[in-house]
């Protein structure tokens, strides 16, 4: 079987990437090396590690990773000791040490290894030779963003000129709302094809087609991220149908932004919603949608905006899990092995398989 496809950066040539990059295991492999390794991963909240002491942990592919406040210095690291791979933290908490819980070693906030019980009587063994390994840690607003690359390029090159973008939502200053999370029987790409355009909305969407104005709906791609435009409709008459009125926003837009490879930032109306799309196998993945607001309600289960804003976007997510479910599916049929995209509405996509295809070959 070829590792390697081809890819025609023409969309109006090109054909899509084959089938079997959503079933086979040997590409979800290559993926976590050449692709999650490589690039900036969302992994938690400012809010998690704001004083001195906190930390959380997160995985990024089969890393293992604890990010944590160091005084003012904010700092992550493999969450691995060095003695015999045992993990360092669990879960998030508050700790002035982190303690592998194998065999008890310590470490300082700082990496550097402070006790190690039972190691007296082995030679040439030199604790200040066997710190934690640091990951690069940097935040955006509210999001706590780590790259396991050494050599990567900053997260403000990687987002060009987004956060001035999306300035007006004010997302810098939004607040931590709460977390609902998806596990989909679906390889992570399909899931991350079915964001990227807006051509299924009127067809899979019925609801969320009332709300946006697809006519004027757009994509516009850049180096590691593209941004999609969707206006949302002009309000006519009454708004008993309508759950998001534009009158009520100086920017009438959502602005849905990706980050290579499986980072979405969904923004309008105060609010911001980011998606992670976590592989767990070549056919599952799961989603962490986390919310936050200019204006956040004091209980998200309560407050009746917040009931309804929720219902809504479960009711989305509930109609993009029953399409890729058996979109994944058919991706195993004899009869089909690549298709064609739509050179109009499809750029989103294309662009995400251009990024892929450099990752991966």
């Amino acid at each position: 079987m070829p590792i390697v496809f081809p890819f025609d950066p023409d969309i109006a040539r090109a054909s899509t990437i084959p089938a079997r990059l959503y079933h086979d295991p040997v590409y979800l492999e290559l993926e976590m090396e050449r692709v999650f390794a490589h690039t900036w991963q969302l992994v938690g909240r400012t809010d998690q590690v704001a004083t001195h002491g906190q930390f959380f942990t997160a995985d990024v592919g089969p890393n293992s990773i604890v990010v944590l406040r160091d005084g003012e210095q904010l700092r992550a690291f493999y969450n691995v000791c060095l003695h015999r791979a045992g993990p360092v933290a669990s879960g998030c908490g508050k700790r002035n040490t982190l303690q592998c819980r194998y065999h008890g070693w310590t470490y300082a906030l700082d990496g550097s290894l402070q006790r190690t019980p039972g190691m007296e009587g082995t030679t040439q063994f030199r604790p200040d030779e066997m710190r934690l390994v640091p990951v690069a840690v940097t935040t955006w607003g509210p999001l706590v963003f780590v790259n396991l690359d050494g050599k990567a390029p900053p997260l403000t090159e990687v987002l060009e000129d987004l956060p001035a973008r999306v300035a007006p939502f004010h997302c810098e200053r939004m607040q931590y709302v709460t977390t609902r999370s998806w596990e989909i029987a679906c390889n992570w790409k399909v899931y991350v094809d079915n964001y990227l355009e807006g051509y299924h909305v009127p067809v899979v969407h019925p609801g969320l087609n009332k709300e946006l104005d697809m006519e004027r709906y757009r994509v516009e791609p850049h180096r590691w991220f593209s941004i999609q435009h969707a206006p949302l409709r002009p309000v006519h008459g009454g708004h008993a149908e309508r759950r998001y009125d534009p009158a009520a926003t100086d920017v009438p837009e959502a602005v849905y932004a990706w980050l290579f490879p499986n980072t979405m930032l969904n923004v309008y109306l105060g609010q911001m919603q980011t998606n992670v799309v976590i592989p767990l196998g070549p056919d599952r993945c799961r989603v962490v949608f986390d919310w936050y607001a200019d204006n956040p309600p004091a209980d998200a289960a309560t407050d009746p905006t917040w009931v309804k804003l929720m219902a809504f976007s479960a009711e989305v997510q509930d109609e993009d899990i029953g399409i890729c479910e058996v979109v994944q599916r058919n991706l195993r049929s004899r009869v089909y092995d690549r298709g064609r995209y739509s050179a109009e509405h499809e750029t989103g996509v294309h662009h995400f398989h251009s990024l892929l295809h450099e990752a991966m070959t």
